[in-house]
């Protein structure tokens, strides 16, 4: 089987960065910039590896891409609430600003971006299965995973974990 090519992995590196940057050498103006150009960056990693991933012919082409367009208009804005939850998570943190209240909007922001990100993914999957044999659509999503799977694991290893003393 054929390894499916990692996102930009230092489109990856200056999302980090810019989230987990203590602005001792930036301003928050440009550690922003630098975020943006980052999902920027992964955006477009993405799309190179779905093109390059799912084998569509030019009929499947012309009517996936439109509608891909909007299925990541849609996950695209999820994840800029879930980066914005992680960069002021991290803001907190670094302040030790944390407390039980944050805590549960923390938590709660965290389980409505995974459950609206999954209900954009069943909005779509009829659409997609409309116009894309079962196989393709199925590897769709399994790109997709994978891709969501190497951000969140990089994430894993720099994001603070609270600490409840």
């Amino acid at each position: 089987m054929k390894k499916i090519p990692k996102l930009n992995g230092l489109a990856l590196l200056v999302v980090i960065a810019g989230v987990f940057s203590t602005g001792l050498a930036a301003t928050a103006a440009q550690q922003d910039d630098e975020i943006a150009q980052g999902r920027e960056m992964m955006r477009e990693g993405r799309l190179d590896i779905v093109r390059s991933e799912i084998h569509l012919t030019e009929e499947e082409s012309a009517a996936f891409w439109p509608l891909y367009g909007k299925y990541r208009d849609e996950t695209d804005a999820i994840q800029d609430r879930y980066a914005a939850m992680i960069t002021e998570y991290v803001r907190r943190y670094d302040n030790a600003d944390l407390s039980n209240e944050y805590a549960d909007e923390l938590l709660d922001t965290f389980l409505a971006v995974k459950y609206e990100k999954l209900d954009v993914q069943k909005k779509y999957l009829p659409e997609f299965r409309a116009i894309l044999p079962a196989l393709k659509v199925a590897r769709l999503y399994q790109l997709e995973n994978k891709l969501n799977a190497e951000i969140d694991a990089q994430l894993a290893l720099v994001v603070p974990l609270v600490d409840p003393s």
